[in-house]
């Protein structure tokens, strides 16, 4: 009875025991199986960097030929003639501003002119009454004394006219200086103040641009400044979507003192008439590359301490983890010159799951 009762305690134990060890087993099973699974990534092929390599600008549309005009002196501005946008012809006046100080230095030269007129005219009377008197005595020393003598003083008088007409002249100049006319024609860009405002000598007042040999001036970095040449064809885009071409014509020797970046100017060939000045335009400049180099996704660059990789995958899908040197970047691709060759097949999705060595299971994007 005693055995009996032994087994019967004994016996669920055991059962106890044997169920527990299954349970251990398959959880051990499906651990196992969990860690053969292969992870899946996105991969895409390593190509061949186009020739050229686009330079992307922007920059505001201008007249070829343009003027900030000022006054030669200052004064308060009596009137503005024209408005922005308005054309205007070369020699048509475009502002006039306060001469008092002219008109008084005119005024002045003209009371001077007048009056040494007046004052010849005398004494080419007194002195042909001296001469008339001489002639009166007969004496022919006399005669040539008094006409001398007339002739000195009328030289003296028309000296002083010559050079009272002179300073009117001057004077009159002056005042020129206070009309501003356009120098060529063209259209009226900015006005820089309002009428009865202070205008500064040499200070730009108007500013005026002519319409046609129209192009736009735009910066770029010192390093892209460099790679720019005159005579580069550049692609742009007007406002309202039409393509446009253009060519660099001038490329700045240094870099802004404020910016370090390099002035570029594009001529624009607009034969569509289609861009106006102010317009917007935006575009890239196709410049050469000096060395090949391979194409990737930004997003296939992983970092690892401090270093740029990527992880590629052999023709039997083994992820290799591999350092890259980028030799340039462009919106989401990445331009790099040493670490891949042209069609390795690159991990772009999932590098989290990779190590050296493991395999993956790859599916392709374009």
């Amino acid at each position: 009875m005693k055995k009996k009762s032994w087994l019967k305690l004994i016996g669920p134990l055991i059962v106890i025991i044997i169920i527990l060890a299954i349970i251990l087993s398959l959880k051990s099973t499906s651990n196992a199986e969990q860690s053969k699974v292969v992870p899946t990534v996105k991969i895409t092929r390593a190509k061949i960097a186009e020739s050229t390599i686009p330079i992307e600008i922007s920059g505001f549309v201008r007249g070829e030929n343009r003027a900030d005009i000022a006054p030669m002196a200052s004064g308060k501005i009596l009137n503005i003639l024209k408005h922005e946008g308005e054309q205007v012809k070369k020699g048509e006046v475009l502002a006039i501003i306060e001469a008092n100080q002219s008109d008084t230095q005119i005024a002045a030269a003209n009371a001077s002119v007048a009056a040494i007129k007046k004052t010849l005219t005398e004494t080419k009377n007194y002195y042909d009454q001296l001469v008339d008197q001489a002639k009166e005595s007969a004496d022919e020393e006399a005669i040539e004394s008094a006409k001398r003598g007339r002739d000195l003083q009328i030289q003296g008088a028309e000296t002083q006219l010559t050079s009272a007409e002179g300073a009117l002249s001057i004077a009159r100049s002056g005042k020129n200086n206070f009309i501003l006319v356009a120098p060529f024609s063209g259209i009226i860009t900015a006005i820089h103040s309002r009428v009865g405002g202070f205008a500064n000598f040499s200070s730009p007042l108007i500013s005026i641009h002519t319409q046609n040999n129209l192009e736009i001036e735009t910066y770029v970095s010192a390093s892209n400044g460099h790679r720019i040449t005159n005579g580069a064809i550049v692609s742009l885009q007007s406002p309202s979507g039409i393509p446009l071409s253009g060519i660099v014509t001038t490329v700045a020797p240094g870099v802004d003192s404020l910016s370090l970046k390099t002035l570029v100017r594009i001529h624009l060939n607009d034969e569509t008439s289609s861009v106006h000045l102010g317009d917007f335009l935006h575009g890239e400049i196709l410049t050469p590359r000096q060395q090949p180099s391979i194409t990737i996704p930004r997003n296939s660059v992983v970092s690892r301490g401090g270093d740029s990789v990527v992880f590629t995958l052999d023709e039997n899908n083994i992820a290799k983890e591999q350092l890259i040197k980028i030799a340039n970047e462009n919106g989401n691709s990445i331009e790099v010159s040493e670490g891949i060759a042209a069609h390795q097949k690159i991990v772009t999705q999932g590098q989290q799951y990779l190590i050296n060595g493991s395999l993956a299971t790859p599916y392709e994007t374009n």
